[in-house]
């Protein structure tokens, strides 16, 4: 008894030990990603802790989600005995990789891939794309074709200024009333024809206002709002965009080989169910992201999904750099390469690549350049400058569509009345 009396003082102090672990602030316990100068210019602001999270860990591989009707989603690789559009690799043959590693090969030298001048060349074992599962296969091709005649086309959801390519990244949420400078409404003048906010959330404002809003799914940590807002979105919603930049660390980071799963269970279920035209992931002009896309169109059919599961009806891709013959030669071989129309959804005048930065004249040049082109060029179906922000943080402010103060600027109004 004298000992345990004697013990007792230092079980007092190992308990308050063990009681203060578990007041550890989560700051201390999760050391904060280190984010990338690319990086700081992605903001989603209605739902910024989502973007904080993203990237910073994978969901587990065969979770299965929910189909459009309420069944389950069948998990790329496993065995579908009813559907017989979607047959199950034999797992004598291939098995899934067990890590999320790309199943790429990085891009060599620099850790500061060029993001536009030196554009990938095409792979050897590229495959042909395709285009709906958990359908038989004459249901999948028909919500194909259906799909592919609506959003594939350029078509709009919406009824202002229909017929144009012009759209609006918009990461401003839906707060601004029609008397403030930041008002969406101020940014449709004869142009503006649709909008995306880098997520799941639309904003009323501009739904009422007849734009087409084109959600996007940036992650895999965005699954839980993408299946919650959907009974929430207008009926403009005609197309969706896949994730956002999966090849670069700092963003989605996500390999092809992993985003296989999300693409059938989360992305396909719009296409079969509600005819909506979905494109692939954008990513970066880096040379990994032309491979990425490829290895995406490989390997999905070679997990067993169909070809037209696993079809992109477009294909969204960023680019950020100076000069805008290599913008155009690279929008062109891009296309050549994966045959698949192309939505240009973020670009500006930027050089992420340590080289002399473009002046305002630049600016002015390559975006003056680059909009004639795109509605000249039949496959490229939209495309959305960066720049609809009162801060671009960290990309040249020449670029901004938006004033600090929410006004339009001469940039601004050029797009949306002349371009």
């Amino acid at each position: 008894m004298a000992k345990l009396l004697q013990l007792l003082p230092t079980l007092a102090l190992v308990t308050l030990a063990l009681s203060g672990l578990e007041q550890v602030p989560s700051a201390l316990a999760h050391k904060p990603i280190a984010r990338g100068p690319r990086d700081h210019h992605r903001h989603i602001a209605a739902r910024e802790k989502l973007a904080a999270g993203v990237g910073a860990q994978q969901r587990k591989r065969g979770l299965i989600r929910r189909s459009s009707d309420g069944t389950a989603c069948r998990v790329r690789a496993a065995a579908s005995a009813s559907s017989s559009s979607v047959a199950a690799a034999p797992s004598s043959t291939y098995s899934a990789p067990a890590s999320s590693a790309p199943a790429y090969s990085a891009p060599a030298a620099s850790s500061s891939p060029d993001y536009a001048n030196n554009y990938a060349t095409p792979s050897s074992a590229a495959a042909a794309p395709a285009a709906p599962s958990a359908a038989p296969a004459a249901q999948s091709s028909a919500a194909a074709s259906s799909s592919s005649s609506s959003g594939g086309s350029g078509s709009t959801g919406g009824w202002t200024n229909t017929g144009s390519k012009f759209g609006l990244g918009w990461p401003n949420g839906n707060y601004a009333s029609s008397g403030s400078s930041d008002y969406i409404g101020n940014y449709i003048g004869s142009k503006s024809a649709w909008y995306y906010t880098w997520s799941p959330f639309n904003v009323g404002s501009g739904d009422s206002l007849g734009l087409e809003f084109v959600p996007m799914l940036w992650g895999p940590n965005q699954v839980g709002d993408w299946w919650g807002q959907q009974s929430s979105w207008p009926s403009t919603v005609k197309n969706a965009l896949f994730f956002n930049e999966p090849n670069e660390a700092s963003q989605s980071n996500v390999a092809a080989s992993d985003a296989i799963q999300y693409w059938m269970n989360d992305m396909v279920p719009l296409r079969t169910s509600k005819g909506v035209s979905l494109g692939g992931a954008a990513t970066t002009s880096a040379p990994d992201g032309l491979t990425w896309i490829q290895s995406f169109q490989s390997l999905c059919t070679q997990y067993g999904n169909s070809a037209a599961d696993c079809a992109m009806d477009f294909v969204p891709i960023h680019w950020y750099d100076t000069t805008p013959s290599n913008f155009q030669s690279y929008i062109e071989n891009f296309h050549q390469q994966t045959g698949l129309d192309i939505w240009v959804t973020e670009y500006a005048c930027q050089n992420f690549n340590g080289g002399a930065q473009c002046s305002d004249s630049d600016t002015w040049y390559l975006h003056q350049q680059m909009a004639p082109w795109f509605d000249s060029q039949d496959y490229i179906k939209r495309y959305s400058p960066f720049g609809v922000m009162e801060n671009l943080q960290g990309v040249n402010q020449d670029n901004a569509l938006m004033n600090p103060d929410g006004s339009i600027t001469s940039l601004g109004s050029w797009y949306i009345y002349s371009a």
